[in-house]
């Protein structure tokens, strides 16, 4: 009996170790019941003070047409309530005293530019009036768009532009645009000149041509993706493009024949090209999903499915809709630093899921939203997201795909997650994704949001957090572990986890369905 016994327990143990079931460690949870008062508001900031290892929650009302309210509900490490605090002031020394507070009056207004392109894609200026109306119920404003009188650009050489893409700066009310030069009518005008003649420029609010840049290619190129980069302000600092060569029925003489022969052009707010450079794509249909920039290297990072063993040109195959192969590029200090290809076969092959999870459905390379990226610190790339089926009502999102890709480029795994919630909201709505690695460096922590409803009392979304981890060094993938839920409480959507002790430990942070009960539950993250 001891034997058999002892058996067991070793089975347990080992599965428990090596095959990945071990679930997420709950450290602490706790709940509070807070006012009325801050129970009509909202929760402005939710703030953990590393020093003095507690949480600061300050709720906001609107007290008069002059001052706002703001209680702020102090809580020591394992969420015991300290004490409470009432500071009635006005407006303009709230946003001093609190620096997240960004009210700027009930309603104001904002004057820039609208860009778009006429029937024949010539580029076209508007006068744009953003009026912002603030919600003290989201402390945050809603946003009105109105497009009035056409601008005629202040440029003294005639030019005439075909509008390619643009970046609109709400903050200054500037544009960054690209256009293709358009040549002159005449005998020796170039009729695919817009396609390789391009300028960036950059307009004020009062269409002055603030600065402008050029490059060229020696064939026609499409525009295969545009992307614009923000700044500290939340403005345009720049933008990035993606360029593929034309081709097809009346271009013989003028295509690349090398249709795989691709353009990256990256310019920053002056405009100034600070990268141009070609490479061979695997494909020549490379639908490019997103761009990413490391933030701690500037490093770019570019992704998107292709259209593997295809023998034309990129602008013959737009309506392609089923890839068989994903490509993920790299660019480091200007140049390229690796590009890969992976067939669906080797994401087949590598596939992975949880230990406790019956089915396994891969990436099909048909329809798929990602939810979100991230670089880890040995180099590693995440990519998350989700299947879905088009529908009249809009897309219709079932199972959980992530993507692991080592420092270069090749795919170590393929994570198949099945939701837990199926109902109408999760299957309307995608689910919140997050990666946070752990201070250790050999796990990276996969958050998902397992929604359940609406809030019809608060407006928001209720979803519960859910949680498993990827070994950076096999790629292996764990249970996954749901707080809350179960017990009715709901992440706070503004706020929905507090990152304490930095890769130690993770606080996720909610209430009850009427937001009446607040709730926190910490995580280790080992």
């Amino acid at each position: 009996m001891k034997t058999l016994l002892f058996f067991i327990l070793s089975i347990i143990i080992i599965l428990t170790i090596d095959s990945g079931i071990s679930a997420q460690t709950l450290d602490a949870e706790n709940t509070y019941t807070i006012t009325g008062k801050s129970k009509r508001g909202t929760l402005g900031d939710a703030f953990f003070d590393a020093n003095n290892k507690t949480y600061a929650l300050t709720y906001v009302t609107k007290a008069n047409d002059r001052k706002a309210k703001f209680q702020t509900y102090t809580f020591d490490y394992d969420f015991n309530f300290i004490d409470m605090v009432e500071d009635e002031i006005e407006f303009e020394k709230a946003r001093t005293r609190y620096s997240w507070f960004k009210y700027r009056g009930e309603l104001y207004s904002t004057e820039g530019l609208y860009v778009e392109p006429n029937f024949t894609g010539t580029l076209v200026l508007r006068q744009k009036k953003i009026t912002y109306k603030y919600d003290w119920w989201f402390l945050g404003y809603y946003k009105e768009v109105d497009i009035l009188k056409k601008l005629k650009p202040k440029t003294d050489d005639g030019r005439k532009y075909y509008y390619l893409s643009h970046a609109e700066d709400d903050v200054t009310g500037e544009v960054l645009v690209l256009v293709g030069i358009k040549d002159k009518i005449n005998k020796d005008a170039d009729g695919y000149r817009h396609m390789k003649d391009f300028v960036v420029l950059r307009f004020n609010k009062d269409v002055e041509l603030m600065g402008e840049t050029n490059f060229k290619f020696d064939h026609p190129m499409t525009l295969a993706f545009s992307r614009y980069i923000a700044n500290d302000e939340g403005g345009v600092g720049g933008m990035c493009f993606v360029f593929a060569p034309m081709g097809g029925p009346g271009m013989n003489k003028v295509a690349d024949p090398n249709k795989n022969n691709y353009a990256f052009v990256r310019i920053n707010a002056e405009p100034a090209v600070v990268d141009n450079f070609r490479f061979d794509s695997y494909a020549p249909y490379w639908r490019i999903n997103e761009m990413v920039i490391d933030p701690t290297n500037d490093d770019v990072y570019i992704f998107g499915v292709s259209a593997m063993g295809k023998d034309k040109y990129y602008n013959q195959l737009t309506a392609t809709s089923k890839f068989k192969a994903v490509q993920l590029m790299k660019i480091s200090d200007h140049k390229v630093e690796y590009f890969t290809e992976t067939d669906l076969d080797e994401f087949d092959a590598k596939l992975k899921k949880p230990a406790d999870q019956k089915k396994s459905p891969s990436y099909e390379g048909k329809k798929f939203q990602i939810a979100n990226y991230k670089i880890g610190s040995n180099g590693d790339f995440f990519v998350s997201g989700q299947n879905f089926k088009p529908s009249k009502e809009g897309p219709q999102f079932n199972d959980i795909v992530g993507f692991h890709f080592d420092s270069k480029g090749e795919l170590k795994s393929q994570y198949s997650i099945d939701t837990k919630e199926s109902n109408k909201y999760a299957k309307t709505h995608g689910s919140e994704q997050l990666f946070i690695e752990n201070a250790g460096h050999d796990k990276m922590y996969w958050l998902q949001g397992e929604i359940v409803g609406v809030s019809m009392a608060r407006g928001k979304m209720l979803a519960y957090p859910s949680i498993g981890n990827i070994r950076l060094d096999d790629g292996s993938i764990s249970n996954f572990t749901a707080y809350g839920g179960e017990e009715g409480y709901y992440l706070d959507p503004s706020f929905p986890y507090l990152e304490t002790d930095k890769g130690h430990t993770i606080v996720f942070f909610g209430s009850d369905k009427k937001g009446k009960e607040i709730w926190f539950a910490r995580v280790i993250l080992d």
